[in-house]
């Protein structure tokens, strides 16, 4: 199988299709306290994120969340479009950006708990100058 013929050299060593469209990472399971960055990307390179996320906090609390995050090189915003949770809403969502960096942030509700995502980043089709 040639890797070749779906893949080319992205930027700072990542993978890029070559229908340029989208790359895709799930990350392991952490544990998220206060304040817990849980992903970053520079804004140079992509313009926006998709986001799935699960969290659990025990057998009997479990949420999914799906959200975008859309970033210009001064600001961030985070958009929930869909979300289910058993026991309630267990993390906020928040996005800044600090030089040229976004970082989603989430804050545990009740009490600390584990989440796992998987986001596709989108690149933006004209160049964005970062700060």
């Amino acid at each position: 199988m040639n890797f070749s013929t779906f893949f080319q050299k992205g930027l700072n060593k990542t993978l890029k299709l070559i229908n340029g469209t989208n790359f895709s990472y799930a990350g392991p399971w952490i544990t998220v306290y206060p304040g817990t960055v849980i992903d970053s990307w520079y804004v140079g390179e992509f313009m926006s994120a998709d986001y799935t996320i699960s969290i659990d906090l025990d057998s009997s609390s479990k949420e999914i969340i799906k959200c975008l995050v859309v970033a210009s090189p001064q600001t961030a915003a985070v958009t929930v479009y869909g979300q289910t949770y058993i026991n309630g809403n267990l993390v906020n969502l928040t996005a800044t950006v600090n030089n040229s960096r976004v970082f989603l942030t989430a804050d545990p509700v009740l009490a600390p708990c584990k989440l796992i995502f998987s986001a596709t980043y989108y690149q933006s089709l004209n160049t964005v100058i970062p700060a």
